[in-house]
């Protein structure tokens, strides 16, 4: 058998046929030379500076301020290679400081039109050439001619307006806090091969940086930016097609360019990497509504809400100065309703919520809309523009008939909602025909699973592809080009003419044990990051238990088969676990009677599924299954839920979900009986594979126990008030194949675990009933934690995880600082990728091979961090985890053992071999299992609040999940019988 389990971070299936892979490769088209070097200088300053940092005098410097642990030395082992980063080098001239202005707008405005205030301050003569986020602060080379406090009012103007109307709004626009900062003394330090406190204003630069680089796209008519480092090109011409891709739904793909500068150790980088955001399709409502669905207006609304549109019945604004056309834009408030304008003496009469433009009248009245409250779908006064005869004024008239009188030439649909461009309190109606969305309007809900699947096959692209992306459009868009007018330049910086290269090592796979048909351990040799188990068993099979199987039957056309034919799969699958190694011998006939399952009713299916469960765990006849394989007739992720909550929750019972096509079908059935196997012995509690003790580190000794932690928030499209939930999985023996977990509902979008110290406590009993001791070590994999939050964790978690371990330590341990504790953050959403330089080491998908490590080059020397791509990344451009120690008591305090060279060696080699430990999968997997474990726990607590994270578009849907009551909306209990085991996996 040959068979592997679901890859992390990039990769589908198997490799397949058709021949050996073409291999492709970045090939630089600034450069000349036909193979890139490595960067002896930058090496030079690595290696002088951690030389330093060996001598007392040295690590004094770094101990006086350093909020984590210093970098220990860098790597050594592994095959030394070289990689192309997208990364451009930044050149910065001599005594280049920067004046940085906040900047205050009074009233408060938002969005787009705070962006326009800016433009409009800006075009005053005192602030050129400088930069500006268009939000909060301007960037100058030079201190501005201004005085101290500053302060101008600026009457608003949309784009192409040269006079203010009536009604226009005057902000007040304050400068203050004026503070510059020495970019030249930045790269000094960044330069430096002496040890020396941090650079206090280090963060401040870079985001003053990050203002220069981004004024220059946010600044173009023709690119869409999403927040300040996201920028696409909205152009539509047949030259940009290749980066346009339709989803269907009314919805389209854009590949854009993320920027951002970084610190390294030698000077600053410019971080430059391929993109994709989702977008409305740029046009007529009256087209886009069929597409989107009008079915549940409260959804339309949602996504609608704060989307520009151009106006198509009136002409655009024509500029006396320039003579350019400016179109007339609108953003969309929300769908007629009938609370809107409720405080005018004549508000507008809305029959319901979504009305088409027959039943959504207005007053016309004969004072121009300046001063009318409920403003006609137009500007001027009522009946003096379009066609038609004279109009009546001072009387209600629908938005059908004002069109049908002024507009003849336009045709409304009477079902198309109409939508309101004003606001609650004054709406401004405008029906679906005259309404053209702009390009680049961004959706903030889900895709749909197959818009998912077309988004996914845009953006997977080989690493050669994005490369030449980044040199070519990207840097046009980004105006890094030295032929762009960019402001950047203007100050005197310089961006490399392409990318960078840095030292890279593969490091060797470790080999994995699992026992022979002799029950004897045989070892296995992965092979481009995966290997297979033919003729071999699970390192530890496992005792299932009593277990069964139920089919869950559907009335959708095409769930035709023999049960028969179902009984035999199962008992092939039940010979397999054996061969396996599991000891299935548990498995009961017959099996319950299916469940029926109703098409398109959710509510149904969720009562008939948790009484089917209910009753296998109170059934008296047989014994309780402690184990269910459950036979769905498709893919559906409500079915999926509700299994999972109740089986979890209130049954008590392992579950095991397949589909039944791919179940029964006889092509490549082992390997997919491989992959539920995997899953079966992982929660009866078995082992499924191992590593040779040495190759474990300190893990080996069976004194460490590995912590894993991971915070989920709730996505596009929860519900308001989603909770976000914590988890926490550890380590119980030394083989690390078992990961009992504990978890915790907490305050929406709140990162820092608060329920930290019980769910640790807990976790520290259950290793110690196990151990019959407690562990020397403490082990800290935290993942989803940005850089901003780093000190958080150590401000917050860390003395959290110390109050749980003086509960349960003696007094002495506490006091002789035990247990010792690191903290490593597993950065996962990071834009750094590598691309090999050069096709003898890359690997046969075109990525670097699969264990290759960086902790130079993209670095900084002064912190100890680095880059791990253990995994084979079959299709697209692999992700490397980015690896953060923010806390050290464990590694720094060790002896070096032979092959390493520095503690950096042992942490490195040790997240790489148990990356391989991923039990789910016979592959190394892209994230260190304690993080993946705890990610897993999230996903499965997201099935049981699935109402809360992903309710249905229908209103009127019931839960599919929590069971929650109002007096406890978040209470979930795992049953007792399952809650230490893997029952997430």
């Amino acid at each position: 058998m040959s068979y592997r389990g679901t890859p992390r971070g990039g990769g589908g299936g198997g490799g397949g046929g058709g021949g050996p892979a073409v291999i492709r490769v970045f090939r630089d088209p600034n450069s000349s030379v036909p193979a890139p070097a490595r960067d002896l200088q930058l090496k030079d300053i690595e290696d002088n500076y951690m030389e330093a940092t060996k001598g007392l005098g040295g690590m004094a410097n770094l101990s006086v301020t350093a909020q984590v642990p210093p970098r220990p030395g860098h790597g050594m082992l592994g095959k030394q290679i070289l990689v192309y980063a997208n990364y451009f080098k930044l050149i910065v001239p001599n005594d280049l400081s920067l004046a940085r202005y906040g900047v205050e707008v009074v009233p408060e405005v938002k969005g787009h039109k705070l962006g326009r205030v800016f433009q409009l301050l800006l075009e005053l003569p005192v602030f050129a050439g400088v930069a500006s986020d268009l939000r909060s602060m301007i960037v100058s080379p030079r201190e501005l001619n201004i005085a101290p406090n500053f302060s101008v009012q600026i009457g608003y103007l949309a784009e192409g307006q040269e006079e203010h109307l009536p009604r226009a709004v005057t902000y007040t626009v304050k400068l203050i806090t004026r503070l510059t900062f020495s970019v030249s003394n930045l790269v000094d330090y960044l330069s430096s091969v002496n040890p020396t406190p941090d650079f206090v204003q280090k963060a401040e630069i870079i985001q003053i940086l990050n203002v220069l680089f981004g004024h220059y796209p946010q600044s173009q008519s023709g690119v869409v930016s999403i927040g300040q480092n996201r920028h696409f090109s909205v152009d539509h011409s047949q030259e940009n097609s290749h980066n346009i891709r339709n989803l269907s739904g009314g919805l389209e793909a854009l590949r854009g360019y993320f920027q951002s500068v970084r610190s390294a150790t030698g000077g600053l980088l410019l971080n430059v990497n391929v993109t994709h955001g989702v977008f409305f399709e740029p046009i007529s409502l009256a087209l886009l509504f069929p597409k989107l669905g009008t079915g549940n207006k409260v959804t339309l609304q949602k996504n609608l809400k704060l989307v520009r549109v151009r106006v198509t019945h009136l002409p655009g604004r024509t500029s006396k100065k320039t003579n350019q056309t400016f179109p007339r834009v609108k953003t969309i408030f929300g769908l007629a309703d009938p609370q809107d304008g409720g405080t005018e003496a004549h508000s507008p009469r809305v029959t319901s919520f979504g009305a088409g433009p027959k039943d959504v009248k207005f007053w016309l009245s004969d004072v121009p809309p300046a001063a009318a409250g409920a403003n006609p779908p137009g500007k001027g006064k009522a009946g003096q523009k379009g066609g038609g005869p004279p109009m009546r004024s001072n009387t209600y008239i629908s938005v059908f008939d004002y069109f049908r009188s002024k507009y003849p030439q336009i045709s409304l649909n009477d079902r198309a909602p109409v939508v309101n461009v004003g606001n609650r309190e004054n709406p401004n109606y405008l029906p679906a025909e005259v309404c053209q969305v702009l390009p680049g309007e961004t959706l903030k809900c889900r895709l749909s699973p197959g818009q998912a699947q077309a988004m996914i096959t845009f953006a997977c692209r080989k690493p050669f592809e994005n490369a030449n992306s980044i040199i070519g459009d990207g840097k046009a868009i980004l105006g890094l080009n030295h032929t762009a007018n960019s402001i950047a330049k203007t100050f005197g910086l310089t961006v490399g003419p392409s990318l960078i290269t840095v030292a890279a090592r593969v490091l060797t796979a470790p080999l994995i044990k699992y026992r022979n048909s002799q029950n004897e351990e045989h070892n296995v040799n992965p092979s481009d990051g995966s290997w297979n188990m033919v003729n071999v068993k699970f390192h530890t099979g496992s005792d299932l238990g009593p277990w069964t199987y139920i089919y869950f039957r559907s009335n959708r056309r095409g769930d035709q088969f023999q049960p028969a034919d179902l009984q035999k799969t199962v008992t092939r699958f039940r010979d397999f676990l054996t061969k396996s190694g599991v000891d299935a011998g548990g498995f009961f006939t017959p099996p319950p009677q299916p469940v029926d399952l109703v098409d398109g009713r959710a509510g149904t299916n969720d009562q008939n599924i948790e009484k089917g469960f209910l009753r296998l765990s109170e059934a008296k006849e047989n014994p309780c299954p402690r184990f269910v394989l459950c036979v769905l007739p498709f893919n559906d992720v409500a079915i999926y839920n509700s299994i999972k909550t109740v089986a979890d929750t209130k049954a008590g019972i392992h579950t095991v979900c397949v589909v039944r096509q791919k179940f029964m079908k006889n092509q490549q059935q082992e390997q997919y009986f491989g992959n539920i196997s995997l899953k079966f012995n992982l929660k009866a509690g078995g082992i499924n594979q191992s590593l040779e003790l040495p190759k474990m580190g300190i893990i080996g000794e069976v004194r460490t126990m590995v912590l894993g932690i991971d915070v989920t928030h709730p996505s596009p499209g929860s519900k308001d008030g989603t909770p976000s939930v914590a988890a926490v999985v550890a380590s119980i023996d030394k083989y690390l194949a078992q990961w009992p977990c504990r978890f915790g509902i907490q305050d929406s979008r709140k990162e820092m675990v608060t329920a930290l110290e019980g769910m640790v406590l807990s976790l520290l009993e259950l290793w110690q009933k196990r151990n019959e001791k407690l562990p020397v070590n403490i082990l800290i994999y935290r993942d989803g934690v940005s850089e901003g939050q780093f000190q958080q964790v150590l401000d917050i978690e860390l003395p959290l995880i110390r109050n749980a371990c003086r509960q349960v330590y003696p007094a002495i341990a506490t006091k002789q600082g035990f247990p010792k504790i690191s903290i490593i953050i597993c950065g996962k959403r990071h834009h750094t990728r590598f691309y090999p330089a050069d096709t003898k080491n890359a690997d046969k998908f075109s990525n670097c091979p699969p264990s290759t490590v960086v902790d130079r080059g993209v670095t900084e020397v002064r912190v100890w961090d680095f880059y791990l791509q253990p995994h084979a990344c079959r299709q697209g451009t692999a992700r490397p985890c980015h690896y953060t120690v923010i806390f050290d008591e464990i590694f720094h305090g060790r002896a070096v053992k032979q092959p390493h060279t520095s503690p950096a060696d042992a942490l490195e080699e040790l997240t790489h071999n148990m990356c391989h430990l991923f039990g789910r999968a016979t592959k190394a997997v892209s994230l260190c299992p304690p993080a993946y474990y705890a990610d897993l726990l999230c996903t499965r607590l997201r099935c049981y609040l699935a109402d809360q994270f992903d309710p249905s578009n229908n209103p009127a849907a019931p839960s599919v999940a929590s069971g929650a009551t109002s007096q406890t909306p978040f209470n979930i209990q795992i049953h007792a019988d399952l809650e230490d085991s893997m029952f997430y996996i």
